[in-house]
């Protein structure tokens, strides 16, 4: 470990981190072509390490003037830490102070969809989920409920952005995922692997939750859209079967992954192993 105390904000060494609360920059920057998309960044010790533990190249650590790095079990020995002044931190978050480190991380390559696919049991596949917070709450409710694969469209936020990261607690890294093309051609090539798709919808003409897990199928994948209009057309049309969670007192729709945590938590409760 090599480590630094930087006082300016100018400080070449850090520049990577100026700005992070900037979130629009910061996923323009971390998106192919931009000069993060080698890297992505984690907050927190436990986050930390986790990515850590499964193996995820820790390059840069920045933190407060006093942070015990204790609290992180593995620092590597070539990883630039850096302890940063009060108007520095400003600068990286808005804050003068930081309670958690952030981290910088090489970014691992690609998954391909067909190998995290092919003996999953249980699939989520995302469309068009772009909220960093949500897309961390999805992922931490696969890893909660054993989901074996994730995969999300372009439209989707980066399940590696570091507000997706800090919001899973890293549970991202214990969960595989991989970016697909086209959302309704992976979902006709699932079905044709036998893979039942069934995508949620508060759609009231669609079964119900419980209908249609009442003879479980297995594998099985859900599928979750957009915060605001749902999956679009071309989605629900070549899923084998749409599927809506009932609901009291006028209440039309559930948060993304709120909805996604009841369709895992009944899916394991009918019996899919």
């Amino acid at each position: 470990m090599n480590e630094f105390y930087i006082d300016s904000p100018n400080d070449e060494r850090i520049a990577d981190f100026i700005g992070l609360s900037n979130h629009k920059l910061r996923q323009l920057r971390e998106k192919e072509g931009g000069d993060m998309a080698p890297y992505f960044i984690g907050e927190g010790a436990i986050v930390i390490n986790r990515a850590s533990a499964v193996g995820h190249e820790l390059l840069t650590l920045i933190a407060g003037e006093k942070f015990d790095h204790s609290r992180l079990v593995a620092i590597p020995e070539g990883c630039n830490f850096f302890r940063c002044s009060p108007v520095v931190l400003e600068a990286i978050t808005g804050r003068p102070n930081l309670k958690d480190p952030i981290a910088t991380f090489r970014r691992p390559p690609q998954n391909d969809p067909d190998d995290v696919t092919k003996e999953a049991k249980l699939t989520v596949l995302t469309e068009s989920v772009q909220n960093p917070t949500n897309m961390g709450m999805v992922m931490r409710n696969a890893a909660a409920f054993g989901v074996d694969a994730v995969l999300f469209d372009p439209q989707s936020c980066d399940p590696l952005y570091r507000r997706a990261v800090r919001v899973s607690m890293g549970q991202v890294f214990s969960v595989p995922h991989a970016q697909i093309r086209s959302m309704p051609e992976t979902i006709i090539n699932l079905n044709r692997k036998g893979i039942q798709t069934v995508a949620l919808t508060p759609d009231p003409k669609s079964r119900t939750l419980e209908a249609v897990l009442k003879s479980p199928c297995q594998p099985l994948a859900f599928i979750i859209g957009s915060e605001g209009h749902g999956l679009t057309t071309n989605s629900l049309s070549v899923a084998d079967c749409t599927a809506k969670i009932p609901m009291q007192n006028n209440v039309d729709s559930l948060n993304v992954a709120t909805s996604l945590a009841v369709a895992l938590y009944a899916a394991r409760a009918r019996g899919l192993k």
